[in-house]
């Protein structure tokens, strides 16, 4: 059986260093049934450890929302969000005013 693959890319900004963020593509192999936060574990746990956004264990249901994020350009919770096994995936915050780092964003 042929794995299938889809090429993430996240939406890097530390803006202690600069404002202008910076696009990271990564492939990941793709699993029926995974959602975007899946992939961005996935990303951290075998790839990129560095990469920022909110897990929180105790959710994972939608409820707490603090996974709020764009995915291919719409607003979205990452753990909600069940990705594509045959394209790309876009991984970004849903503002840059308020992003603390990478996918993370600040509290209002």
């Amino acid at each position: 059986m042929v794995q299938k693959n889809i090429t993430v890319t996240v939406l890097r900004t530390d803006p202690e260093k600069s404002d202008a963020g910076t696009k990271q593509r990564y492939t990941v192999p793709f699993t029926e049934g995974m959602s975007a936060m899946d992939v961005l574990d996935y990303i951290y746990q075998h790839l990129d450890s560095s990469v920022a956004y909110y897990d929180h264990a105790g959710c994972g249901l939608g409820i707490c929302a603090r996974c709020t994020g764009r995915i291919n350009g719409k607003a979205g919770l990452f753990c909600q969000t069940p990705v594509d096994g045959g394209g790309e995936l876009v991984l970004e915050p849903t503002g840059k005013d308020r992003v603390q780092r990478d996918l993370v964003m600040k509290k209002k």
